[in-house]
């Protein structure tokens, strides 16, 4: 049942802002009862949480694809290349959703949650040991540049494709960990 009330929110979500969907409209949409609303989410907050959350869990997927080798100052650039395409490739595939999230009177939160689900992901990792800065200044760095341009071919309503957007990234950032700019040298 959280699934078909899940798919009746995104698609209200894609139609109208947040703030004016009503929990009525949601079960209306979804074609069940206020009760079985209420046995899943305390309110519409919770269904966007859960929502959101469910989106993040594959980003996450996504984003732990980066190659190992990334800060181990041996990384090739069709590993990197790779990487991109794929991430890229999800978000084009669930551009909908993205803007609708980023869009909403809750885009900020949403950011929020993309900037600490890439920072989990990095922290995984374990890169502290190839850092020649503070983790958290190379963390706020690397995601906040990435979350940016991320964030702005979204809100472009994806104006350049997925593999010309690949290349904007790969352009940007990868001279940043290419020129070891914040890595410590072998």
């Amino acid at each position: 049942m959280p699934g078909a009330l899940k798919n009746a929110f995104w698609n209200l979500l894609l139609a109208e802002n947040f703030q004016k969907i009503t929990i009525k409209q949601i079960i209306l949409e979804a074609q069940v009862n206020r009760a079985t609303f209420y046995k899943y989410y305390a309110n519409k907050y919770e269904l966007l949480d859960s929502v959101e959350n469910d989106l993040m869990t594959e980003f996450e997927k996504m984003t732990a694809k980066a190659p190992n080798s990334l800060f181990n100052n041996g990384f090739e650039d069709k590993q990197l290349d790779n990487y991109y395409h794929q991430l890229v490739q999800y978000i084009y595939k669930n551009g909908a959703k993205f803007s609708a999230l980023l869009n909403s009177d809750n885009g900020s939160t949403f950011i929020n949650k993309l900037i600490s689900t890439d920072k989990k992901v990095w922290q995984q990792k374990k890169i502290e040991k190839y850092l020649s800065v503070p983790e958290r200044y190379a963390l706020a760095a690397m995601i906040g540049m990435a979350t940016n341009l991320i964030t702005e071919w979204v809100k472009s309503d994806f104006q350049e494709t997925p593999q010309e957007f690949s290349n904007v990234m790969r352009k940007i950032i990868t001279p940043l960990l290419s020129n070891q700019s914040f890595l410590r040298k072998k």
